[in-house]
């Protein structure tokens, strides 16, 4: 692994440190981690490469200069359609290109979304750059702001047997790997802002083909990010069983031991404390443990604005590296 230069920007700092299906029966209170162990065990050989042979091919269609994009319903193994939206740099190179996998945001991360035009302009930016790009939806979608607790109920229990949106990414890794054939399979990447940078790192720890991750302003704890109240609530009205532990499981710190690849890790100072408070731990940690993670945080702007400037263009080269290097 190559060593990383030190930079310091002004407005704002980089710290670079090198370093080295579940079943819808299944209780919340299993360890995560072993179920996804059992599963790779238990499965048929690649049955996800071959449940995504069975899916239609992508058909591009122009979205402005320098890129194409295709609409493709596949399939989970328990039937359910979801959606992917392939993304092509046009022209595209003569050899294969490095493809980023992105979530939705907008979750409380303990149901799902689905994709939305409002998403692109976290999509087209890595397009333009020359990388291929995978959004993928996660299933159980929800409106936290609307839904009724009965919607929310049965939305997570959707998200949960979806191993909490892993099995989304999974999916989703087996259409590109299978179906589409611009794409370098040795060189895929996770990126996302808020709930989506959470299923950036989460995906990345427990999926060994994800060679970098790239998280915005991530709750990397979701526990701190639903707070107490939250997920009491979310308890005592059923709308998830043992939720405390449930979201201990499913939070990128509790896992962080997992994270072996080069992590592009982006906090905004004056971002909501439950956010900036765990992902700065989160950083300093992963330094502790002599991970290659590269820390940019700057001082101001909020939870959003950010991600779009300097954020991603700033990952974009940050990951031009990583791809040269791997």
């Amino acid at each position: 692994m190559s060593y990383r230069p030190f930079v310091l920007l002004v407005g704002f700092s980089v710290v670079v440190c090198l370093g080295l299906g579940c079943s819808k029966d299944q209780p919340v209170t299993e360890t995560l981690v072993e179920s996804e162990f059992a599963d790779q065990l238990l499965a048929p050989m690649n049955y996800l490469g071959n449940i995504a042979k069975q899916a239609p091919d992508a058909v591009y269609n122009p979205q402005g200069s320098g890129v194409r994009k295709a609409v493709v319903q596949t399939k989970l193994p328990s039937g359910e359609s979801m959606t992917l939206w392939i993304y092509q740099p046009d022209p595209l190179p003569q050899s294969k290109v490095p493809c980023v996998f992105i979530a939705p945001a907008g979750t409380m991360m303990i149901h799902g979304l689905g994709l939305a035009d409002g998403d692109a302009p976290e999509h087209l930016p890595w397009v333009k750059a020359g990388f291929a790009v995978v959004a993928y939806e996660l299933s159980g979608a929800a409106d936290a702001q609307n839904s009724t607790d009965i919607q929310l109920k049965l939305a997570a229990a959707k998200f949960r047997q979806a191993k909490s949106g892993l099995l989304n990414a999974q999916v989703a890794m087996a259409y590109a790997r299978e179906k589409v054939s611009f794409v370098d399979p040795r060189q895929f990447y996770t990126a996302g802002h808020s709930s989506a940078g959470t299923m950036a790192l989460y995906v990345a720890e427990m999926e060994p083909q994800v060679k970098g991750a790239i998280a915005f302003m991530p709750a990397v704890d979701i526990r701190a990010s639903l707070g107490i109240d939250g997920i009491t609530y979310v308890q005592n009205a059923e709308i998830v069983p043992e939720a405390g532990i449930y979201v201990n499981e499913i939070s990128p710190i509790t896992h962080i031991h997992r994270l072996s690849q080069p992590t592009f890790l982006f906090i905004a100072g004056d971002d909501r404390p439950d956010i900036t408070g765990p992902a700065d731990s989160f950083g300093k940690k992963l330094r502790e443990l002599g991970s290659d993670v590269t820390i940019v945080r700057v001082p101001s702007g909020g939870h959003f604005d950010p991600m779009l400037d300097p954020g991603i263009p700033m990952a974009i080269e940050w990951l031009k590296m990583i791809t040269r290097t791997n």
